[in-house]
């Protein structure tokens, strides 16, 4: 894909740090986990970073939906019938040479904004971004990873950005082994999958069960990250935080969903379980200003 010098182009009017990319293709990696390939010129100077957020067109929207800048520096967004939809998702892949990165969506059908944008993606359809922002995973001489099928895709390139000697524990909760995907994890960190085999999802224990019997190391700092089901994620935050003594900058926990709530319900009303954690861990290791980015690009229906 040939890319071109974004700068003083007309896209430099909307809004800071808001890219639009374009479809390049999709594909299901498992029976339930879709891949979008994005592109265009304006992947060019994407820094570096694994956590997005897609500002995703209303269905048959394609232009004029995107936030501007105003001329205070904050986000004008468009009128309600092109206002966008804004989710939090990872960067699968980032390859500058070819000028494209994948987004991996868990397939939930027609039920959540993304999910449905994904199945419905066609090589040229328009998709903004913002970000990249880090993962915010602390420096640790051992660490935990629990997860179910929608931290999947974080899980993996939190395992792929650890240092070679590593050590740890790794435990991804999916619906079935149908599901499971080969992660290039470091030597030294354990990967064990949990299968769901019929189980609704976000009624299993066994992450939090997981949690609480793994070996922790007598000595050393440790550093715990987890993305489940609302409940899921408060339960394990409970007995790191108030039976392990971990300090919160040690742990950095994410509900990423919760049962019985729509996907813009729960976004809406939670803002996924995360801010206070993510805010102590990420932005006092990275600089990361994420109350000011949450407070600018939060304006639209998410």
């Amino acid at each position: 894909m040939r890319m071109t010098d974004p700068s003083d182009q007309p896209w430099t009017r909307r809004f800071r740090g808001h890219r639009v990319l374009q479809v390049v293709g999709a594909c299901n990696v498992t029976p339930l986990m879709r891949r979008v390939t994005l592109g265009g010129p304006e992947v060019v100077g994407i820094p570096d970073g694994s956590i997005i957020k897609l500002i995703i067109p209303p269905a048959g929207v394609r232009d004029d939906c995107w936030p501007l800048r105003g001329p205070r520096g904050e986000a004008i967004w468009p009128p309600e019938e092109r206002r966008p939809a804004i989710r939090t998702y990872t960067v699968q892949h980032l390859d500058r040479a070819r000028g494209e990165l994948d987004v991996d969506f868990v397939r939930h059908g027609r039920h959540g904004v993304a999910s449905s944008w994904a199945e419905r993606a066609q090589p040229g359809d328009p998709i903004g971004i913002g970000g990249p922002f880090p993962l915010g995973i602390g420096a640790a001489d051992w660490y935990l990873f629990a997860g179910d099928h929608t931290a999947l895709p974080a899980i993996t390139r939190a395992l792929e950005e650890l240092p070679a000697d590593a050590r740890g524990h790794a435990f991804i909760e999916v619906p079935d082994r149908a599901e499971e995907q080969g992660l290039a994890a470091p030597p030294g960190v354990e990967v064990t999958w949990l299968h769901l085999d019929g189980t609704v999802p976000g009624a299993s224990r066994a992450l939090i069960d997981a949690a609480r019997s793994v070996a922790w190391p007598k000595s050393g700092a440790p550093f715990v990250w987890v993305g489940a089901e609302s409940r899921t994620a408060r339960a394990i935050k409970a007995y790191v935080r108030d039976e392990r003594g971990l300090d919160r900058r040690r742990f950095l926990i994410i509900g990423y969903w919760k049962s019985g709530m729509s996907e813009g319900e729960y976004a809406d009303a939670h803002d996924h379980d995360r801010g206070e954690d993510y805010h102590a861990v990420a932005d006092e290791r990275n600089g990361h200003d994420h109350a000011h980015e949450a407070a600018e690009h939060g304006q639209p229906d998410r």
